[in-house]
């Protein structure tokens, strides 16, 4: 009578321990794969942050204009030396990933709603949205780096501070894609124009400080730096045609 019991038992907890096992074992595949393009450390940096500075950080990506200092703060340690940039948190003006996959999962959900409202969503309609606007953010991140190796804007932008500045057009994008179902066109294409510059503005002048260097009197480096102008530039412009197409309500339905 008992044996079955005891038996059953046993079988459950060999069960738990070899999923616990294989758990672990994946957990530390995944750590392992993802430490060799970021650091967990430097991730988790980009994720610290506080009710505070989210209310902040959208009011300064709503009204980037009313932003008086775009300076970072530097991290200083026990000695006085700098070894980074403070967290999120703790100034403002860092970049962080925390608004831009809250706004990506937002963006996506938004969406999901309005197609419904008109009667053709289908279950695909969000990974088909999400990929979409993943595969815009990755196109724009690839796109920078570029520019950034042949214009040598190394150490100064790193990767995560790309992927962060252009995850923030999904905050923007939101606005609009509210508006357009239900507010007249000349609205629409209003919130359109102004969120696009203050994006655009947001770019320019949070990415200002890594990518233009200071004027020089070498004529070499001050070539150098009318390039890294014109580079940021179409950066900011460009962030006009990523809203235009995220604003598409493009479905996987035929």
């Amino acid at each position: 009578m008992f044996v079955p019991q005891l038996q059953g038992n046993h079988a459950a907890q060999l069960g738990m321990q070899f999923a616990g096992s294989a758990m672990n074992a994946m957990q530390e595949n995944v750590q392992q794969n993802v430490g060799r393009y970021v650091s967990m450390s430097q991730l988790k940096h980009y994720f610290d942050v506080s009710n505070m500075y989210v209310l902040s950080k959208l009011k300064m990506l709503v009204f980037p204009w009313l932003q008086r200092n775009w300076h970072r703060h530097a991290e200083r340690d026990a000695t006085g030396q700098v070894v980074g940039f403070k967290a999120p948190r703790d100034d403002t003006n860092s970049p962080d990933l925390y608004i831009p996959v809250m706004a990506l999962v937002t963006y996506v959900i938004v969406i999901g709603l309005i197609v419904g409202r008109l009667g053709v969503f289908r279950p695909e309609d969000l990974g088909y949205t999400a990929s979409s606007a993943l595969g815009i953010l990755v196109f724009e991140v690839l796109l920078v780096k570029m520019f950034c190796y042949l214009l040598n804007v190394g150490a100064e932008l790193l990767l995560l501070d790309i992927l962060a500045c252009s995850g923030y057009k999904f905050v923007s994008t939101i606005f609009v894609v509210l508006l357009k179902p239900w507010a007249p066109w000349w609205l629409t294409w209003s919130a359109f124009f102004y969120f696009g510059f203050a994006l655009a503005f947001y770019m320019i002048r949070s990415l200002r400080h890594a990518v233009i260097p200071e004027p020089s009197s070498v004529t070499g480096i001050n070539i150098h730096r009318k390039r890294r102008i014109h580079f940021l530039f179409v950066i900011a412009m460009m962030q006009f045609f990523y809203i235009w197409i995220l604003i598409q309500y493009k479905t996987s339905s035929k």
